[in-house]
């Protein structure tokens, strides 16, 4: 269609890329929403009580939460350390008792079963 000028008609393909590059910052600020909400996640020190049971909570200690994964796992090494002194004090071969591990806040460690023995089913608290 050849639109005369002044008619107000315009051509096909006209004026349609405002609405294309509008529809690509979209989809990009759509596409990196959930990267920078998982970078404000904090890490959370979870602790394993005993090793191998698969009996998981969060670590009974001041500082559960953390910004940054490393800050975390430094929390979580000096706390294992003192596990295995611990150990090695009570003559158990320096085995540690208890192990602790960092996690991003998304992830729980715990078995399904656990969660349903707290009152929560795995698709949330209410069930929904």
């Amino acid at each position: 269609m050849i639109a005369a000028a002044g008619s107000g008609v315009a051509p096909r393909g006209a004026g349609g890329g405002a609405t294309k590059i509008a529809a690509m910052l979209v989809a990009l600020v759509l596409m990196f929403a959930p990267i920078s909400a998982s970078a404000e996640c904090p890490w959370v020190l979870w602790v394993e009580a005993p090793v191998g049971s698969d009996q998981w909570s969060i670590a009974s200690v001041p500082q559960t939460r953390f910004t940054a994964s490393k800050d975390c796992q430094r929390s979580a090494d000096d706390l294992n350390a003192f596990e295995r002194t611990m150990g090695q004090m009570h003559g158990t071969g320096g085995e540690a008792r208890d192990e602790f591990s960092c996690l991003p806040c998304t992830v729980d460690p715990r078995p399904e079963g656990a969660l349903l023995d707290e009152g929560a089913t795995p698709r949330g608290p209410k069930g929904k």
